[in-house]
């Protein structure tokens, strides 16, 4: 890290959630370094951003670029890219904690979770990274549009779930700054239920006609 300043990656970051992302953690004084496989398309939405939000510390880069040069990793990329953009990506974030915010949605209203042999998103992509990475499974449950919305505050609870108690704390931590309730719920092989959330959510906001419907847990 340079300084006290923690570089954060969001590689597939031109999207609604990765773009969400970016704003509230560049709000919230992280470094962000916002991925895609096209860097004309990651460097326009990083100055779109800029534009509007002149304090944020933002950069666009391509995929291999912002994952080399971020000390945490998260993950905002479509399950059928999934294979693809980690054969590339797996060395280069060796050691680092990789946040999968992933779902292997099969479109529908409401949409459902396809079954995969790894049991889930995060798994396969800890299959793919190897022991040395830690991955995180989290973010799921947030609205892209709420993300994106600076003028609401961020509520509610996230699901963090992992191997590594120190990686938890690193993506818990990332998760309180922008506003979130973070609650570790157990080892990386519950993340299937955490992506399931993500269907179930949507067909809610399909259902009441909202956009950002969250998860609370009480008596915690």
């Amino acid at each position: 890290m340079e300084g006290d300043i923690m570089r954060v990656s969001i590689i597939g970051g031109t999207g609604n959630q990765g773009k969400g992302l970016a704003l509230r953690l560049g709000k919230a004084g992280y470094q962000i370094l916002l991925g895609s496989r096209s860097m004309e398309k990651a460097i326009h939405a990083a100055n779109e951003i800029k534009e509007k939000n002149p304090d944020i510390n933002i950069e666009g880069l391509d995929n291999f670029q912002a994952a080399d040069k971020g000390d945490v990793i998260i993950l905002t990329i479509p399950f059928r890219s999934i294979d693809e953009i980690m054969e590339g990506l797996h060395r280069i974030v060796r050691g680092k904690v990789v946040v999968d915010t992933s779902v292997a949605l099969i479109p529908g209203k409401p949409p459902t979770t396809e079954r995969i042999p790894e049991g889930s998103v995060a798994q396969k992509i800890q299959e793919l990274v190897g022991g040395e990475t830690q991955v995180v499974s989290a973010f799921h449950t947030i609205s892209a549009y709420l993300l994106q919305d600076l003028d609401k505050e961020l509520s509610g609870d996230t699901l963090v779930a992992g191997d590594s108690p120190e990686a938890k704390e690193i993506v818990m931590a990332l998760a309180e700054k922008i506003g979130l309730r973070p609650l570790d719920a157990g080892p990386l092989r519950v993340s299937s239920t955490l992506e399931d959330l993500t269907s179930l959510l949507i067909g809610m906001n399909i259902r009441f006609k909202k956009k950002s419907i969250g998860i609370s847990f009480s008596n915690i």
